[in-house]
């Protein structure tokens, strides 16, 4: 799901031959029509898997991204999962409010939050191991992150709902 219809477009395109993967536009803040849409596509009374890969960083506080999360939680089925990843100033604040800055003058939002407030995204529930970690360090293919891990600033987790 993505609210820019050029994305949904290009996305229906690359999946024109997959009959099991759907691309749809709405606005994720739109929780009510955007379950709707899921729901035509999905049995939300089996478990799921909600991602909020790389796009809470892109809402307001004022627009309360882990109240979005949890209108969403109230929807799903017992044994789906939540995964996010979001973008931290954790382990350079200068230059992810200089990148912020950048957004915020191409009319993008960009809002890096600490680990603290991205668990809060997970509203309680039991993240599974190895928990909010630096996306690199999550599960790295053969158990090393790599050279260059700790380059991506953005914490990931995934939780049991």
């Amino acid at each position: 799901m993505d609210h820019d219809p050029i994305v949904v477009t290009h996305a229906a395109a690359l999946m024109a031959t997959n009959d099991a993967t759907h691309a749809v536009e709405g606005d994720l803040r739109a929780v009510d029509e955007v379950v709707e849409k899921a729901g035509k596509l999905l049995d939300l009374a089996q478990p799921v898997a909600l991602l909020f890969v790389g796009c809470l960083h892109h809402i307001l506080d004022s627009e309360d991204p882990a109240g979005i999360v949890a209108r969403y939680l109230a929807v799903l089925a017992p044994g789906s999962f939540l995964v996010i990843s979001h973008s931290t100033n954790d382990f350079s604040p200068e230059k992810m409010s200089a990148n912020a800055a950048v957004a915020d003058q191409s009319g993008a939002v960009l809002v890096p939050r600490s680990k603290e407030a991205i668990l809060g995204m997970f509203n309680g529930r039991d993240l599974v191991d190895p928990g909010l970690v630096p996306v690199s360090y999550w599960h790295p293919e053969g158990g090393d992150p790599g050279p260059d891990a700790d380059k991506a600033w953005v914490y990931g987790g995934v939780a049991a709902v």
